[in-house]
């Protein structure tokens, strides 16, 4: 007996909704945690990995090893990062990522974000110097987190950061280090003077460190 086209192709549907589901049941959930002596691994999301990165951690100070797993995992919770494992012994973080969505760059920025990894001038994006050489340009655009999250600069040059339009957390930003606070609701510019060399952290209205211009 034949199968009409119509029921062939009713038939094909319902297998890959069957497979669809039975693979929902059976993959790991994001959040769920798994320890292999040292080692904690955490699902962050449905993401699929095919890219690999290793970051050598830094304890903040006074911290734990195992209790700053909780907080390192909570500083690479995105959509484009299937899951991280942390290394309590050697301090090291691996994460599977997809490198469609995200880059390694990026994961690290996220992480020195928090103090976790140092980042230098080469992980960051440089401002744009006029043409006369007498100014810098920083265009910035609030998301989760500041988009670049790391930004640099030249010392000796007034610098004017604009930013995009932001909300919640990112309804403003403040670098406590110089006085300055700005309101980006409706987007806004930040005008600084020329800068002594040095690492200043842009703050958002929650007082965390959601960016970082380093000067040189």
């Amino acid at each position: 007996m034949k199968l009409s086209p119509k029921v062939g192709i009713w038939s094909v549907g319902a297998a890959v909704l069957v497979a669809i589901l039975v693979y929902q049941a059976v993959a790991d959930p994001p959040g769920k945690r798994t320890q292999d002596g040292q080692v904690v691994t955490e699902i962050i999301s449905t993401a699929k990995g095919d890219a690999t990165a290793t970051f050598a951690i830094q304890l903040q100070e006074g911290g734990n090893a195992a209790h700053e797993a909780d907080h390192v995992f909570e500083t690479v919770q995105s959509q484009a990062i299937e899951r991280a494992s942390f290394d309590a012994s050697t301090l090291e973080l691996q994460v599977q990522y997809d490198s469609t969505l995200i880059a390694e760059g990026d994961i690290r920025q996220m992480l020195a974000s928090r103090g976790y990894v140092a980042l230098t001038a080469s992980d960051g994006v440089a401002a744009t110097v006029s043409a006369d050489g007498t100014s810098q340009q920083l265009a910035v655009t609030p998301g989760e987190r500041l988009e670049p999250n790391l930004m640099t600069a030249k010392a000796g040059l007034p610098l004017t950061i604009t930013f995009g339009v932001g909300s919640g957390h990112l309804a403003s930003v403040k670098i406590e280090s110089l006085g300055v606070e700005q309101n980006i609701e409706q987007g806004g510019t930040l005008e600084l003077p020329a800068l002594q060399p040095g690492t200043y952290e842009l703050l958002c209205a929650e007082g965390y460190v959601d960016g970082t211009l380093l000067v040189q």
